[in-house]
């Protein structure tokens, strides 16, 4: 997963894909949608108490924005938060960029119905304030093209579970591995460069392509292989 996602729900669409989360009645007024957001930047996650947060995006060293699902509980930077402090990272979806002979071509991921989803991130305290990181594993089907790495998706039945800091270890990592009977949908279409300046972070981001290269929209879990 490269570093940068958009989270540009609103409270009514959130609250129907998640009704156990506590949002303030005054969300949509508090909390600007965003579509470019970057590291070091702060946008809300969930804790266990189930209420929005703003939280900065990384630990604080260079390149601690994601945390790998196969190594997080044995790092020392992450092994604390791993076991006691789990968080999600509601968003609308990713950014992946795919190396080609002219430039790397940015493309927007998000679920098929264009809903809110839930990254599994990690929570800390780092100059008195919370700080997350994304929990990512290896990508799977078409994605694979673009990039190897890709955000664990959890899904809404599975929040609970994952928040709760008693859940074993082993409970735990079965929620980060990937289940081929069970999986998540997703589309995939490239957009335009603008997004690659941070500074960009409006709706038009997530325009086609200006040129005349190849766009395309890629059903990663095309509806005849959908269970």
């Amino acid at each position: 997963m490269c570093g940068r996602f958009s989270f540009f729900a609103r409270r009514a669409d959130i609250a129907a894909a998640f009704p156990f989360l506590l949002l303030d009645a005054n969300f949509d007024s508090t909390v600007p949608a965003r579509y470019n957001i970057a590291p070091t930047q702060r946008t809300p996650i969930v804790r266990s108490d189930l209420h929005l947060t703003l939280a900065r995006w990384g630990f604080g060293p260079p390149h601690t924005f994601n945390a790998r699902a196969e190594s997080a509980a044995e790092r020392p930077l992450y092994r604390r938060s791993y076991f006691e402090r789990p968080a999600l990272v509601p968003a609308s979806g990713w950014f992946e960029w795919e190396p080609t002979p002219s430039g790397k071509r940015p493309f927007f991921i998000n679920a098929l119905d264009r809903g809110p989803i839930l990254f599994a991130a990690l929570w800390d305290i780092r100059d008195s304030s919370p700080c997350f990181s994304i929990v990512t594993r290896s990508s799977r089907f078409e994605l694979q093209s673009i990039h190897h790495r890709e955000p664990v998706v959890i899904e809404s039945g599975d929040a609970l579970r994952w928040l709760d800091t008693g859940l074993s270890p082993a409970d735990r990592a079965s929620l980060l591995a990937p289940r081929a009977e069970r999986a998540m949908h997703f589309a995939c279409r490239e957009i335009a460069r603008a997004v690659n300046d941070i500074g960009n972070d409006g709706p038009d981001i997530l325009a086609a392509p200006t040129n005349s290269e190849a766009a395309r929209d890629i059903a990663l879990f095309p509806p005849a292989t959908m269970p």
